[in-house]
């Protein structure tokens, strides 16, 4: 019994350098402060980080007045037992010295996942705190 010929097949050279490409996925803490960033540069570059679903009452030019210059800006978690499945809320601190405001705007984020993160702001509701 003969055999047939061994088939030769052509050598192919592996790169071994190849890198992945690199993406940026941000967390829900990352989405709210470079979504606030965003909104005190330029209202329109802030939509990327908008819900494309639940973005209907959201005005950011009215967002970017309270944003100003010389607002401090600390961005915490709190956990909200009514927040529904999917969907958290990011408080962000605000104080103005200058102005003499303290406030409280709750960024409410809804699981949306696309190249730019894995949560989008849905809603922001601003709260006035008591004056020291």
């Amino acid at each position: 019994m003969k055999f047939p010929k061994r088939a030769v097949f052509p050598k192919i050279k592996l790169n071994h350098k190849f890198s992945w490409p690199q993406m940026n996925i941000y967390g829900d803490r990352q989405i709210a402060a470079s979504f606030l960033d965003a909104v005190k540069a330029n209202p329109d570059d802030a939509w990327v980080f908008v819900s494309k679903v639940h973005s209907a009452g959201l005005d950011l030019n009215e967002l970017r007045e309270v944003l100003t210059d010389g607002v401090q800006i600390v961005v915490s978690k709190a956990m909200y037992l009514s927040d529904p499945k999917n969907c958290l809320t990011r408080s962000v601190y605000l104080e103005d010295p200058e102005r003499n405001w303290r406030r409280l705007l709750h960024l409410r984020m809804i699981k949306e996942p696309d190249h730019n993160g894995s949560w989008k702001i849905c809603g922001v509701e601003q709260e006035d705190c008591v004056k020291i």
